[in-house]
Formats: C-alpha cells, sequence, structure tokens
C-alpha cells in the first residue's frame, strides 16, 4: 500500500467523495469477527458464544498525504447505518485504523506491556475527530490526548466512507505515531457494525499488519 504526495489543501482531502480520491488507488482488505475466546472478560466470550462475531468482511483502503498531513480513507458496504447507542444491543457504527508504536507489535493481542499499539478510532457518533487510543494487550485501550486526529464520514447507498487526517507529525506527543515521507510501517484496520451490537473488543478486524509507503 502507498500514500502518494499531493499538492492538496487538508480541507479537500477529508472530504470523502472528494475527487482527489480518483488519484488514489484502492486497496482491498480482508476482515475477520475477532474470536470470542480472546475478549477481555469471560461475561462477554460466554454471552457471546454461537454468535456472529464481525459481520462485516471487506473493506477499501486508500491515502493521500500533502507533505504535511495524511489522509486514511477507508470504505466497507453496511446495510445500515447505525448513529446511537440504542438500549444495550445496538451501537454506534464504528472504524479504525492501527499502527504498531514498536514494528514487532502484536496485533491479534492489540500490542504488549512492551510492543503498545495506536489506534484511530472514528465512530458514528461523533463524527468529526477520531480517538486517539494506546493499547498493551487485550482489554487495555486508553484514551489519550494531543494527537488531533480529523475526521468526516459519508453514508451512501449502502456504504460507509471515513476519512482520518492527521498531521504526519505531532511533535511532542509521545501516545501517537510518528510518520514522515519515506517511511514504510505497518497498518491494520477494525470496523465495528453497531447494529450487530459490536462495540470493544468485538469487531471486524485485517487479521494481519499491511506495509504502508509513504512517497
Amino acid at each position: 500500500m502507498e500514500v502518494k504526495e499531493r499538492a492538496i489543501a487538508a480541507d479537500e482531502l477529508i472530504r470523502p467523495d472528494s475527487k482527489v480520491w480518483l488519484e488514489a488507488k484502492a486497496e482491498p482488505v480482508d476482515l475477520t469477527g475477532v474470536p470470542v475466546s480472546m475478549q477481555p472478560t469471560a461475561f462477554i466470550s460466554n454471552s457471546w458464544t454461537g454468535k456472529p462475531v464481525g459481520v462485516v468482511t471487506g473493506l477499501t483502503f486508500s491515502a493521500l498525504h500533502n507533505g504535511e498531513d495524511i489522509a486514511l480513507r477507508l470504505e466497507w458496504a453496511d446495510p445500515s447505518q447505525d448513529l446511537d447507542i440504542d438500549d444495550n444491543d445496538h451501537f454506534p457504527d464504528g472504524a479504525a485504523v492501527v499502527f504498531p508504536m514498536k514494528d514487532d507489535a502484536p496485533l491479534i493481542t492489540m500490542g504488549s506491556p512492551q510492543q503498545p499499539v495506536n489506534a484511530w478510532h472514528w465512530r458514528a457518533d461523533r463524527p468529526a475527530e477520531a480517538r486517539n487510543n494506546v493499547a498493551t494487550g487485550i482489554g487495555t485501550t486508553r484514551v489519550t490526548k494531543g494527537a488531533e486526529i480529523r475526521t468526516a464520514a459519508r453514508y451512501h447507498d449502502g456504504h460507509w466512507q471515513v476519512v482520518f487526517v492527521r498531521a504526519l507529525r505531532r511533535s511532542g506527543v509521545e501516545s501517537t505515531i510518528q510518520l514522515a515521507a519515506g517511511q514504510t510501517t505497518p497498518i491494520a484496520f477494525a470496523v465495528w457494525e453497531g447494529s450487530n451490537g459490536e462495540r470493544g473488543g468485538l469487531k471486524s478486524f485485517s487479521p494481519r499488519w499491511y506495509d504502508l509507503h509513504i512517497g
């Protein structure tokens, strides 16, 4: 996967339906459900045994940068637009891109104490800014400040289109990945289907890292 540089303002990059995205190659990504056995508590594992987890089976990914800001675009099919929490079995749709803070961080366990991962997490009930999360293992995700990840989302024709935009580098912020032109970094993906009750560790995810080269 490659991020191409284009002389495009960040306010244009962030639009999911902008024509600039026609310049970026859309890469297919297969997703699978996180195993129920890997949920953080026995209660969650037991209550979801026999139920489908990870009903979204794939997405397309594309990326651009302008030398200062990077934009990451995800698109996936979803028959329902879920914006709010409804009782205890219906949640907002969501998506995330995940980076290792160290190259050998394990993806399946969302990192380890010595090998954290950084996730930029968008959710449909907070559409304008992603949360910057750091995790050091299953059930350890915490939200941190200072990353300033802008997001924009569009639901159209049974598809979500979500764009994350952030400065390549966030000087002085240790809890988020630092990026630069010429760099290759692993990246992974996750999607939550709110109508299926997915939240937290209940999600679809890419079971391997992809190499993202910033041109």
